[in-house]
């Protein structure tokens, strides 16, 4: 595990890189707002994010299951098993591997066309009003989650200098 990396600067950088690629779809929709037949674009990957922190979540609990080495049972205690206090199984090869898959290099935006959106006579389908809100919230949430990752290095930098003391 990478010194810098965590769950949260992961999550974040992922999201980032999705906003960045709707932010070049809202650019390319604005660009071609008077091209005939043009469709506009829709990025999506917030359920790729949820995916992967489900992911995360799910490795973290199975590491938590395992944490403590399990108790000799007895034969007698096995029906009771749910009873005896610090019992953990150990990991089945297939969670073992699952604990290792790479659940961040699934990511991977995708881009649409809106079929959904209705067109002018000539078929484009790109409203501007809609896309310049859909810049001015994509660059909202944008702005949010780099102010996180410059938080969250910056309490690194701190511990780093040796400044942050309990």
């Amino acid at each position: 595990m990478d010194i810098i990396s965590s769950r949260t600067s992961n999550i974040t950088q992922l999201a980032m890189d999705g906003l960045m690629e709707r932010q070049r779809a809202i650019g390319a929709n604005i660009a071609n707002v008077e091209t005939p037949g043009y469709q506009r674009k829709e990025v999506a990957f917030e359920a790729q994010l949820s995916e992967i922190t489900e992911t995360e979540d799910l490795k973290d609990f199975l590491k938590g299951q395992n944490s403590i080495k399990p108790k000799p049972i007895k034969y007698d205690d096995f029906m009771q098993m749910q009873e005896i206090q610090g019992y953990r199984r150990p990991l089945t090869p297939q969670e073992q591997r699952y604990l290792i898959t790479n659940s961040y290099g699934k990511f991977d935006p995708q881009v649409m066309d809106d079929v959904y959106s209705e067109g002018t006579l000539d078929g484009n389908n790109v409203e501007l009003e809609r896309e310049m809100m859909d810049l001015n919230k994509n660059g909202t949430k944008f702005v949010v989650l780099s102010n996180l990752e410059k938080k969250y290095f910056s309490g690194l930098a701190e511990v780093i200098r040796g400044g942050a003391t309990q």
